[in-house]
């Protein structure tokens, strides 16, 4: 039998999460269309960025399955959640890597982990997706730069890298102020 669930929010918010998702994937989809039609990238790229979103589509389809159900417990939930941040920095760190590291305005798509984290509305939660992103970032910003050697300075790097770094978080710090359960006086 499904444990109880302690968070009833926690469901209606992994439920409009993934909706967004949904649109995420939409926004995906036409930016891969607009740069492949200017041709922007590179068509292994554009075919990597489709194999990468389709099946982050079908990840997000299943995972809404699955909390669709009546009796989902606080245990397959918090998958759910870790799940879906998985997916999502995994996106993030593949657009950050295809456009050039340190260089990738995608840093800000990590934004979207962060905001499946403050859905659990608990700081450890936040916190650890804030560190699993810096993480991505950085394996995926200080790959770049190996790999293609001459395409910037190592202080950028460490310079780059350092500021959005503490970026996220502060940004998931800020979120949990706007997130956290409030005890009523």
């Amino acid at each position: 039998m499904p444990r109880k669930i302690l968070n009833p929010s926690l469901k209606a918010n992994l439920s409009r999460m993934l909706k967004i998702h949904f649109l995420y994937i939409f926004v995906l989809s036409i930016q891969i269309i607009v740069f492949d039609a200017g041709k922007l990238i590179e068509p292994v790229v554009v075919l990597r960025r489709w194999i990468l979103v389709l099946s982050s589509l079908v990840a997000f389809t299943f995972l809404w399955y699955v909390i669709q159900k009546k009796n989902v417990s606080q245990d397959i939930l918090r998958r759910v959640v870790l799940s879906l941040i998985v997916v999502d920095v995994t996106i993030a760190s593949f657009y950050v890597y295809t456009q050039r590291g340190m260089a990738s305005k995608a840093v800000f798509l990590y934004i979207m982990p962060l905001l499946v984290a403050a859905c659990m509305q608990r700081k450890k939660a936040l916190l650890s997706a804030s560190v699993f992103c810096v993480a991505a970032y950085l394996i995926s910003v200080i790959a770049y730069f190996n790999l293609n050697f001459n395409e910037g300075y190592k202080i950028e790097l460490y310079g780059e890298a350092g500021f959005y770094s503490a970026m996220l978080i502060l940004i998931a710090l800020a979120l949990w102020i706007v997130v956290r359960p409030r005890k009523n006086s």
